[in-house]
């Protein structure tokens, strides 16, 4: 995806409503279709004073990884209004249960792919970030010196 990229979603359209059709769907799909009240309460504002029930909780959440599951990663076979990128588009306006859902798994999916680094592994990471800081310092150094005795800079 570009630095700047147009939203695919119109002025009536609102990105949280199309979540909530989509994880509906999905829902549907897996056999355990969602109430008009969660519906609701999935698209309205995030609140830690209303926490969802533990049922509605685990389902959505459920659902919320096999649709990630399921969709291409690669941005350019991704729909323009897939979950993933409707997350990116429905956290602009407001900060809706789904989206909090939604980033939260995100977050418990991507912390599998890369666990910490630990031991060596990590010195060897610090290591290599100085080296490069002081790399950079002494490039700089070197292209000062270049300029000074070739242009006479002062």
């Amino acid at each position: 995806m570009g630095w700047f990229s147009k939203s695919p979603f119109g002025h009536n359209e609102d990105p949280v409503n199309h979540m909530v059709k989509l994880l509906s769907d999905e829902a549907e799909k897996a056999g355990s279709p969602l109430t008009e009240s969660e519906k609701e309460y999935l698209a309205t504002e995030h609140s830690d004073h209303e926490p969802p029930t533990e049922g509605l909780e685990k389902k959505a959440k459920d659902l919320i990884v096999r649709i990630f599951e399921a969709e291409p990663w690669d941005e350019f076979e991704r729909d323009p209004k897939s979950f993933g990128n409707s997350l990116q588009w429905a956290g602009d306006s407001r900060y809706s249960n789904i989206v909090a859902l939604a980033e939260e798994v995100s977050c418990e999916m991507t912390g599998r792919s890369s666990p910490p680094l630990h031991g060596w592994q990590k010195i060897s990471d610090r290591i290599l970030l100085v080296g490069c800081g002081i790399l950079v310092v002494l490039s700089m150094f070197a292209i000062g010196a270049v300029g000074t005795i070739f242009f006479g800079w002062k």
